[in-house]
């Protein structure tokens, strides 16, 4: 039987229902596509909550965060922690910001609506099993500082996966992952193997898993990006071809 993710449960679809107005502050923000909330285990068994910024293009069709190139960093990140399944992952924001994390985007952030609702959900998300909270990016560094939920969890703070420069980038989860590492319980054998190299190759990703999809999404969902999947070169389209 084919794995997809149902969806929210109650608790979640109403705390979703009941998110925060972004009207005032619309300005900022790519509103079209509506609010994208999470992807992973909503149902208590995630080790790790995973904290990055706002969705992308990949993110709005999916109907999931972190699924584009960026998630399939923070997916090969977690295979190298040996966890593969016990995560759930939320964001900053809800929709996607027009430009950087600046000081304005930061304020937003923290304003009491955007933020208490964002707590709200945070302790929801932790249970007796979450051990630890990665918060990938500026945004996301604020964001765990702003919730006291946290306390008691090993919180690492790394540089977020579409961080402009590759190579500094792959030095700082180097310096990070070790950190990390006696922290969480893994599900399966870790990666102990480095980041080597300057930039990142096919073999230091890790595709999305069905698992973490709503039903019915094509079989090239979470192995690319928008980008690289426009070019009728790529291996992504003709896989999609072959299977007919």
């Amino acid at each position: 039987m084919a794995e997809f993710d149902p969806g929210p449960t109650n608790a979640f679809a109403t705390h979703w229902d009941n998110r925060p107005s972004y009207a005032s502050v619309k300005a900022r923000f790519r509103m079209n596509w509506g609010p994208i909330y999470y992807r992973g285990r909503l149902d208590g068994s995630a080790k790790v909550i995973i904290i990055g910024q706002d969705p992308a293009a990949d993110e709005n069709v999916a109907r999931r965060i972190l699924v584009g190139s960026a998630g399939q960093r923070v997916q090969g990140f977690l295979r190298k922690l040996g966890i593969n399944k016990s995560y759930v992952m939320v964001n900053t924001f809800l929709y996607g910001l027009k430009g950087q994390i600046d000081a304005e985007a930061k304020t937003i952030s923290a304003s009491a609506s955007i933020k208490n609702w964002r707590n709200q959900l945070l302790d929801m998300l932790k249970t007796g099993q979450t051990q630890a909270v990665i918060a990938f990016g500026t945004g996301a560094h604020q964001v765990v500082d702003l919730w006291p939920g946290a306390a008691g969890l090993f919180v690492a703070k790394p540089l977020h996966p579409s961080f402009r420069d590759d190579a500094g980038l792959r030095a700082n989860w180097n310096t990070v992952l070790p950190q990390i590492r006696p922290n969480v319980t893994p599900e399966v054998a870790p990666d102990m193997t480095p980041y080597v190299g300057n930039t990142f190759k096919k073999a230091d990703l890790e595709n999305i898993p069905a698992r973490d999809f709503p039903f019915g999404v094509p079989k090239w969902m979470g192995t690319g990006d928008m980008a690289w999947r426009t070019s009728p070169t790529q291996i992504a389209w003709k896989s999609l071809a072959a299977d007919g």
